[in-house]
């Protein structure tokens, strides 16, 4: 991993879960919107993180190990991952990020924070539809169009129907 991948990496990460967050927080208390409180919500909100970030994890080594890249835009994968989360959805990393950020709002308890992983789950929707689909499919060609034929975007009940 170079020092740009490393950089731009953590600054993604950064920017998702510290810098929008306590945005956040702060709007929350300034417009003295209500919070979620109680021991079963921060229980489920710390299993959300744990669970997230454990499928982050191991989305970030199947794009090292199989890949043979990162999941940095800088350093992408040289080859098609379709193993693992890969195989039931085309996009589990952000979606474990989206996992977390719901993880961190039952946690902290800010209603604020919920709407900022929606804000979050729309912008990368955008994003991959705009932007890294068409990439991936001009990087891999046939082999992304059939992994797009055979995996939803998001998770299996998101797939649409098939006309015959």
């Amino acid at each position: 991993m170079t020092l740009g991948t490393a950089l731009l990496g953590g600054g993604f990460l950064g920017a998702v879960f510290f810098v929008g967050p306590v945005g956040m927080i702060h709007l929350n208390a300034a417009l003295g919107w209500p919070e979620v409180d109680g021991a079963i919500a921060r229980t489920a909100g710390v299993g959300l993180l744990a669970l997230g970030g454990a499928l982050a994890l191991w989305c970030w080594v199947l794009f090292v190990r199989e890949g043979r890249g990162t999941p940095v835009p800088v350093n992408p994968p040289r080859h098609l991952v379709r193993s693992g989360p890969y195989r039931l959805s085309r996009n589990p990393t952000y979606f474990a990020y989206f996992v977390m950020l719901l993880g961190l709002f039952l946690f902290r308890g800010e209603l604020a924070l919920l709407l900022y992983a929606g804000f979050y789950a729309l912008m990368i929707h955008l994003w991959i539809v705009r932007y890294e689909e068409p990439g991936l499919l001009r990087r891999f060609g046939p082999a992304y169009l059939a992994y797009m034929g055979r995996v939803p975007r998001w998770c299996a009940s998101s797939r649409r129907p098939r006309h015959r």
